[in-house]
């Protein structure tokens, strides 16, 4: 008789753990609290999701995603492409080629698309319970094992529950204590557009994505799918001036100041879809499984890693987290309860460089911000600040190998930029915006400040 594995949680790391595991012969009960999406694709910009604000938000497929998704999940990325997302290239045309730069290629696609294939996928599964509408409590603890969860309907008996409920969620958060936890220093205002039927795309700088890096705040454009785009621009956290940003008079007249993002709205291309969002209270949270915790309860995804959206890593880290879930599950023998442990460890020592990366980033990038933003000099921080990718790539019209660099880094080819050699191909390059840490063409804070109408007080 299969295992039974409740999986509670229908984002992407809870449909993509539900779907591979019953790819592999497992039962499975997938628990949701929101309703699944339109069956048109056409629709799905309207779905209403409660249980994941993220969807208001821009979200970047890597290419370490792809790999991953063409690699497991094929039909879902058939599904993907045949519903308008396109693959846009991301390597350096001047660079030499290396094993793996093939998976430079962005997918340009919103969340809601992802999740709408997923769940396509998920319904040809036979062996997948969808129980949409749910609300989950984990169910009792017998001689230190996890025997279920319970539901309005009552208690069901499992011999794995997969917590895939998200970083913010409460249940089982006695289990899974942080290991660290870190600000990202950043709030984001986020707005979709799409172009008026016909429009051609605009270019794009960095495969699916443009990015205005400047001294304060920080923008970027993200192309998605049917003609979608959309935009963020981030601030300091105690930056009140800059909160009128989620006026949409105010955060459009700061888009059109940003020169990358200005063909995508000349003659009336494109129109807004919808407000500004607002995403406050970001922080980088990375969790372990308590010594105490039973066996049967397995965190997933975002449950052990949270990691600032800027950088687009968490749907490729969630959905490892999934393939290696399925691919332990599939090749054990026995009783899988006590695999807790072991999965948990996995997946905490393998997001921890891509974690600890971030934070570096972060910390950096905040403190040059809160200089510029108080008028303090700022340019002493700047040798002991990680190499912006994006300004590398920029600079790879003098260093080809830099510029390819920064891309397989981008795509979570490779972990890091930080490097001896990275520094020292920077500095050889002369001036340049890769040394400075801003965008030539980035507007100042100041400007910024006047376009939102809040002037800069004296």
């Amino acid at each position: 008789m299969a295992a039974r594995i409740a999986v509670v949680g229908g984002s992407v790391a809870g449909l993509s753990s539900a779907i591979l595991l019953a790819r592999r012969g497992f039962e499975v009960d997938l628990y949701e609290r929101d309703t699944p999406p339109p069956d048109d694709l056409d629709d799905v910009q309207q779905w209403n999701r409660p249980g994941a604000p993220q969807t208001q938000h821009p979200h970047v497929f890597l290419g370490l995603f792809r790999k991953l998704l063409r690699q497991n999940l094929p039909d879902v990325h058939e599904d993907m492409l045949a519903g308008g997302v396109e693959e846009l290239p991301f390597s350096c045309p001047l660079a030499a080629t290396a094993p793996g730069d093939e998976d430079l290629l962005m997918m340009a696609a919103r969340r809601t698309t992802l999740e709408w294939a997923l769940h396509r996928a998920r319904g040809r599964e036979s062996r997948i319970r969808y129980c949409p509408g749910a609300s989950v409590q984990l169910g009792d603890v017998d001689n230190g094992t996890l025997k279920g969860i319970r539901t309005a309907e009552g208690d069901r008996d499992y011999d794995a529950v997969l917590d895939a409920t998200g970083a913010r969620s409460k249940l089982g958060l006695a289990f899974t204590p942080v290991v660290s936890d870190i600000e990202c220093g950043k709030v984001y205002n986020s707005r979709f557009y799409v172009l008026r039927d016909g429009a051609e795309r605009p270019p794009l700088q960095y495969g699916s994505v443009s990015v205005v890096d400047g001294l304060g705040y920080g923008a970027a454009l993200f192309y998605h799918d049917r003609g979608t785009f959309s935009i963020d621009i981030g601030r300091l956290p105690e930056d009140d001036a800059m909160k009128k940003l989620r006026d949409p008079h105010a955060f459009d007249r700061v888009v059109a100041m940003l020169e990358p993002f200005r063909p995508w709205f000349e003659d009336g291309k494109a129109s807004p879809i919808s407000e500004v969002v607002p995403m406050p209270g970001l922080r980088n949270v990375l969790r372990g499984l308590a010594p105490d915790a039973p066996k049967g309860y397995f965190p997933v995804g975002d449950r052990v890693c949270l990691t600032d959206p800027t950088f687009g890593r968490g749907l490729a880290l969630a959905l490892a987290h999934a393939v290696r879930i399925a691919e332990t599950f599939a090749g054990t023998e026995g009783e899988l309860a006590a695999l807790n442990v072991r999965t948990t460890q996995e997946q905490v020592d393998y997001v921890r460089p891509w974690f600890d990366d971030v934070v570096v980033q972060d910390v950096a990038r905040t403190s040059l911000w809160r200089a510029a933003v108080e008028d303090e000099p700022w340019q002493h921080l700047l040798p002991d600040m990680p190499p912006n990718p994006f300004l590398m790539i920029d600079a790879e019209e003098h260093d080809p190998e830099l510029g390819q660099a920064a891309r397989r880094y981008v795509s979570m080819l490779t972990r890091t930029v930080d490097t001896s050699d990275i520094h020292e191909r920077i500095q050889a390059i002369g001036t340049s915006s890769a040394k400075d840490q801003a965008a030539a063409s980035a507007p100042t804070y100041a400007q910024v400040l006047d376009a939102l109408g809040v002037g800069v007080a004296v």
